[in-house]
Formats: C-alpha cells, structure tokens, sequence
C-alpha cells in the first residue's frame, strides 16, 4: 500500500490548506518530518500531525514545534480531537483580499 501524506481541513481558498496529518513512513526519499518541515516554511502556523507505529520517539527532535503525534493504533476519534485541537490554538487566519 503506498503511504502518502494526507492534506485536509482546506480553507475557503481552494489552494490553501488548515491542516497536514502525515504518515512518517512514506515510500521513497520523503518522510512525514520533511512534509511537516516543508509545510511550515510554507506556512510557519501550520498545524501538523504526525501518526507513526515506529518512529514516535524521534519526534522530539525531528518534529515540528507545537505539532501533534498520533501513535498508531488510535481510534479515529483521536485524530478528530487532535486536529481540533490545534486548529483550535492556531492565531485566526485573516480574511482573503
């Protein structure tokens, strides 16, 4: 099955994003920590969650600062109330011109 990072919780403006929830294990040179690095040089307010099976103790030094990670298994309850959660905390994003 091919892993790739997942891209939700969009804004009104069609090409912006709210939110990016990744896998850390995904197929080929890219990893869950250089999407979460990418999107916050792309956006430094980003909220970004991480799920790993495997990798949730690099994750103090690989993660993103104010970032979340979910360690697999969780229900998927848990993602629902981790992406409230900091979209919750993130500063209001100022209105399109």
């Amino acid at each position: 099955m091919a892993r790739k990072p997942l891209l939700f919780c969009r804004q009104d403006d069609e090409s912006k994003f709210r939110a990016v929830v990744t896998d850390i294990n995904l197929l080929g040179k890219l990893d869950g920590w250089k999407v979460g690095r990418s999107a916050r040089e792309i956006d430094p307010t980003m909220p970004i969650i991480y799920m790993t099976g495997t990798h949730g103790e690099e994750w103090a030094s690989e993660g993103v600062p104010n970032s979340l990670l979910l360690a697999k298994p969780f229900a998927p309850a848990q993602i629902v109330t981790a992406i409230s959660q900091l979209l919750n905390a993130a500063p209001p994003i100022p209105p399109a011109d």
